[in-house]
Parts: structure tokens; sequence; C-alpha cells
């Protein structure tokens, strides 16, 4: 007489019998769920920076930076990873665009460090971009006061160190240019003694000048009594 069998060998028995068959079952089943799966599509909307690139000595009037709205479409498979903020940036190549207003257009070809397996989506295609020449130009330093000084005394004399700046910027905005003023320098109740303080120049935050080398300039102011008039 046989001895009983137990469960445990009876569960065995199942697992070991045909064993190899019911390994390619499981690896075709695999392999059929990443199929369907691969077929997938995921979107994700995302907010990305666009880069733009001129010539050496042309000047994008305006934000050097832009943003876009995009959906971004990739295969939903176990491996997909998101990409990184490198891999959606925009590369816009402006070095070929005549000077003056343009429109270019933004489209999954300015992507160039994006998966080629992942698709770009842009809701509005479209960047209105204004060229100019950046050039150089020195111009007067005009010294602005502020305030009176003490009283019985005037001023008798302002200088300025230097008394020219060299600013860069957009032909536009500096062909014309002569002058530039300083932050008011604040000379209340001062006199006697002279007075020197350092001023930064008044530049227009919507412009494109800045100062090419210096920021600053000294300016000095000298007191006298006042004259009594006859």
């Amino acid at each position: 007489m046989n001895p009983p069998v137990s469960i445990l060998s009876r569960g065995a028995r199942l697992i070991v019998h045909n064993f190899g068959l019911k390994l390619l079952a499981v690896a075709f089943a695999i392999a059929l769920y990443l199929i369907v799966r691969s077929q997938q599509v995921r979107e994700l909307n995302r907010t990305v920076r666009v880069r733009l690139h001129t010539e050496s000595g042309i000047l994008v009037i305006g934000p050097q930076e832009r943003i876009a709205n995009i959906t971004l479409r990739m295969p939903d498979t176990l491996f997909t990873r998101l990409p990184t903020e490198d891999e959606l940036t925009a590369e816009v190549d402006l070095r070929k665009e005549r000077l003056g207003k343009i429109r270019v257009s933004l489209s999954g070809e300015n992507f160039p460090n994006l998966d080629r397996r992942y698709s770009v989506v842009v809701h509005d295609p479209w960047i209105d971009v204004e060229l100019d020449r950046l050039i150089q130009k020195k111009v007067r330093v005009k010294a602005v006061l502020q305030g009176a000084p003490r009283l019985g005394f005037e001023i008798d004399r302002v200088s300025i160190d230097p008394p020219d700046i060299e600013l860069t910027g957009a032909r536009r905005d500096l062909a014309s240019m002569e002058s530039i003023s300083t932050i008011p320098v604040d000379i209340s109740n001062l006199g006697p003694k002279d007075y020197s303080a350092q001023a930064g120049l008044a530049l227009d935050l919507e412009a494109t000048i800045k100062p090419a080398t210096l920021d600053k300039v000294t300016v000095k102011v000298s007191f006298a009594e006042k004259r009594l008039l006859p």
C-alpha cells in the first residue's frame, strides 16, 4: 500500500510538472502586456523655457528667455521616465533672422535634447521677437542733487569723476542719447565742508542700456557762503 501524498507534495508536483512550458507562458504573458502598454500614450502639460540665440553683436529687445505651454506625449510603459528640465528647454536659432520685429514658430524640432520617441504639441507656437544691433557709446554724466544746503550756504561747484561713461545697448535706445543722469544725491543741510558721494546711474529699466564698465561715479559738491545782495 502506497503512503498518502501530502498537500505540499501535490502542490510542488503541480509547479514542477511541465515547468518549462509554464515559464514560457508567463514570459509570453509579460511580453504581451508590455506590447499593449507600449501602444498607450501618456500626456503631460508643462510650461517650459524658450532660449533665444542670436549672433554676436545682435540683441533681443526684452526678455532673453521666454516661456511656452506644451503638451508632451510619451509612451505609457513601465520604463518611461519623465524628461528633465534641460530636455524640455526649447532652443530657437535667430542668427539668420533680419533686424527689427519678427515672428518665429516653435515646434518639437526646437527641443534637440528630447528623446525622439516623445512628441511635443505647442499650444501657442508663435513668438514675437525684436532684434537690434548692440552698440557702445560714451556719454556725459549729469549730477542730480536733492535738497538744499545748510542755511547761509549755497552750491559753489559740482564735479563728477569720471565726467563721461561708456554705455552699451540697442542702437534704437543709445544712438540719440548724449547724456545720462545720476541717481539723486542728497545734500540737505550740508556745508561748508565739501561733500563727496558715490552715485549710481539712473537707467531706464525698460530700455536695453547698461554700463559697459563702471556703474557708479563720484559726485563732489563744494559749498560757499551765500552772497548778500547789495
